[in-house]
């Protein structure tokens, strides 16, 4: 049992319900339930070209980028992406639709084509939360969140199952018409689900507190990360983000931080194949040393006592 007082509490809010997001207007939420239509529509069909990243060996190797613990899916609308990897690289152009898998590291670096601006629709679903996206270019290269909405779902653990089978599937290089079925399911279960929400009557949390969200989601492995860089980016203090986000969520921005970085610890802890050095920097940390100290004040024990007591040897 943890050492820790507050663990409970951390587990209890860690299962606690989302509340529905929506940032910015009805009508770039059309636009974006538009486009998740037309890529659904051209999955059923089998007309929807579908791509993958290049095969990768040593999936936290460290370089530029993030990585999720579940794999994302980008539509590609506009313009292009081009995602870096450790090994290679790849474009995306539009009307393309890529599968992410979990935990690969990529950098995105986005481009007009032509008359046509950058744009993508991006769909994440882990646990019970779904979100999903509307990009556009904010700086040069650089994507940013114009339309964002985030809701825990009954269909986000489905859609998660969904897009994990398709990944493996793709992976192993079979099952090309499994993969399609299987993104055509999760693409449109995502429009059915922000469809529910809409018809319900829930109460919206702060624009700014939904893009910390996905702010800290994408960067949890950066050493950087903080409640001062998350303020810069979102051109507020940090003492008005933290106050917000206690309000808003009655949690504590900074330990929100530190408890996502734990439980990505304790998932990726359970592959045994990854040392702790690694799992340290995958989780941002600078050292292994301050990653087993951080590790010991949440859980009450060290991150190898944890595996040991918890993963089959």
């Amino acid at each position: 049992m943890s050492k820790n007082p507050d663990s409970r509490l951390k587990l209890a809010k860690a299962a606690s319900p989302l509340k529905s997001v929506r940032t910015s207007s009805p009508g770039q939420g059309r636009v974006m339930r538009e486009h998740l239509a037309a890529f659904g529509q051209r999955l059923a069909s089998a007309s929807q070209p579908v791509v993958l990243p290049p095969p990768q060996t040593g999936l936290l190797a460290r370089g530029d980028g993030h990585f999720h613990l579940a794999p994302e899916l980008f539509l590609q609308v506009s313009g292009t992406t081009t995602f870096r990897f450790v090994r290679g690289e790849l474009t995306v152009r539009a009307g393309e639709l890529l599968l992410m898998p979990p935990r690969l590291l990529h950098a995105e670096h986005v481009e007009a084509a032509g008359d046509e601006p950058f744009c993508n629709v991006v769909i994440y679903a882990e646990g019970p939360a779904l979100t999903c996206h509307l990009a556009r270019e904010v700086a040069p290269g650089k994507p940013g969140i114009e339309h964002l909405e985030a809701h825990n779902h009954a269909e986000a653990p489905h859609i998660h199952g969904w897009l994990a089978d398709a990944a493996r599937l793709a992976r192993n290089g079979a099952g090309l018409m499994q993969t399609r079925a299987l993104l055509t399911a999760a693409t449109l279960g995502v429009l059915q689900a922000l469809d529910d929400e809409e018809q319900a009557a829930v109460r919206a949390e702060p624009p700014l507190v939904a893009h910390a969200r996905v702010l800290i989601q994408n960067r949890l492995g950066d050493q950087a990360l903080s409640v001062q860089t998350l303020a810069a980016d979102a051109g507020c203090t940090a003492d008005y983000l933290s106050h917000l986000f206690r309000q808003s969520t009655g949690e504590h921005l900074a330990g929100f931080i530190n408890r996502l970085r734990m439980e990505r610890a304790t998932h990726l802890l359970q592959d045994p194949a990854l040392a702790g050095k690694e799992i340290a920097w995958a989780c941002g940390f600078a050292t292994a040393s301050y990653f087993t100290r951080t590790f010991r004040l949440h859980f009450g024990m060290t991150p190898q006592a944890w595996r040991q007591a918890r993963v089959p040897g």
